[in-house]
């Protein structure tokens, strides 16, 4: 049997409403819903109960290195909930000694009682969405949450790490939003050095299809920073994340040493990981698999493969090797990049294969390495930083092209 995975992402779909960019499979509730109590949480207990059928169902279980829990907004569950699924990967599972368990959490429905509820259930690690200091930029994203409840949920989170009382934490904040200038943006870097977070996250924003933001786009009222002020973005999040102590480890993510995400590296190393709920997407064999992005299709989902056949996505035998396009794209992403003979070699190619493909994959990367956006040592590549990493859509997107050529 293939090495099982040791890792688990269980997805919480229900937020308060949906933001302005979003397109994750979630459900909005309305501002007022609680996870306990009243007759409009019945939703969330009905799920629940699905989700936890779900991880049981899986044959072949192995002891776990690494839980996450994502969102949606994972911290509109109370901390007994959020026990209770710990507890199943616990007896059902079992939890390795040092594991790394995260959880995510919205400064709108986070408070300092309820970090220590979370800690007392067994998380260790949160990752704060907070996107913006900026409320202005928060206001016009659809955030629910405004800038001291960012504040405030930073300071619980420092507390809480200098205290021993968890093993790390993350900021995530999103570039280039509306009113995010250069000005604007160096006020919420700045902000988030004030609370030292061991580890923070920096995503691009993308206008994706269905959101609010591409509609307003599509109708000529999306004002974004345009590409030239995107760039000086960039520019200023490296240069003032490294002076700061900070390395940039993958594309969208800074640690100080020992801060690392191990729950993402699974994904970006290409190892197996299982994923649990509505619209997540699981790898235990190789092959990605993605759950009903829908809540009844979901539930439907999880009946039938659990009590009538279950889902090839769950079963060892489904095990079948990552394309190497994509083996590549995921290497590419971190500091460290990746070793593309030895990864050809890994793909079964023998030596004049690989000696054919490699010269004609460096052939297309060359005009980036001539302006150094792509470096190497021997055989191995990695993009620049910040100018490769900024870049890395063109020069990932030449690689598929050479991908295809080849096949």
């Amino acid at each position: 049997m293939n090495n099982l995975p040791k890792s688990a992402y269980v997805h919480i779909p229900f937020c308060h409403r949906r933001c302005f960019y979003c397109d994750f499979s979630v459900i909005p509730v309305g501002d007022k819903v609680t996870s306990v109590y009243g007759l409009e949480n019945k939703i969330i207990n009905d799920y629940l109960y699905i989700l936890k059928k779900e991880i049981l169902s899986i044959k072949h279980k192995s002891s776990l290195s690494t839980i996450y829990i994502g969102g949606g907004t994972p911290s509109i569950l109370d901390p007994l909930q959020i026990g209770e699924i710990i507890k199943i990967f616990k007896i059902n599972y079992g939890i390795d000694n040092g594991a790394e368990i995260t959880m995510e959490v919205d400064p709108a429905s986070f408070e300092e009682s309820d970090m220590y509820g979370f800690i007392k259930a067994g998380v260790n690690r949160f990752s704060l969405g907070a996107q913006s200091f900026n409320n202005q930029t928060l206001k016009k994203a659809g955030r629910r949450h405004e800038s001291n409840d960012v504040k405030k949920s930073c300071s619980w989170l420092s507390k809480a790490k200098n205290g021993n009382y968890i093993k790390s934490w993350s900021l995530d904040l999103i570039q280039n939003l509306p009113c995010n200038d250069f000005d604007n943006w160096r006020f919420d870097l700045e902000n988030a050095l004030n609370y030292n977070p061991p580890h923070i996250s920096i995503y691009d924003l993308i206008v994706e299809e269905g959101t609010v933001f591409k509609k307003l786009k599509d109708s000529g009222l999306l004002h974004l920073p345009n590409d030239e002020e995107s760039y000086k973005n960039s520019e200023l999040t490296s240069t003032i994340l490294k002076q700061s102590g900070y390395t940039r480890y993958e594309i969208s993510n800074y640690s100080i040493p020992g801060h690392q995400s191990r729950h993402n590296r699974v994904y970006w190393n290409g190892l197996g990981w299982w994923g649990f709920g509505q619209g997540s997407t699981s790898s235990p064999w190789g092959k990605k698999f993605t759950r009903p992005r829908d809540n009844k299709e979901y539930t439907k989902w999880v009946i039938h493969q659990s009590e009538v056949n279950l889902d090839e996505s769950l079963v060892s035998t489904s095990y079948q090797e990552l394309e190497l396009d994509e083996k590549i794209m995921l290497g590419m992403r971190l500091k460290e990049g990746i070793n593309i003979k030895k990864t050809f070699k890994e793909n079964g190619w023998d030596e004049q294969i690989s000696r054919i493909n490699f010269e004609k994959l460096i052939k297309i990367w060359e005009k980036y390495r001539a302006v150094g956006l792509i470096c190497n040592e021997g055989d191995r590549y990695y993009l620049s930083d910040p100018k490769g990493m900024e870049l890395s859509n063109q020069i990932l997107i030449s690689m598929f092209e050479w991908w295809e050529k080849i096949n």
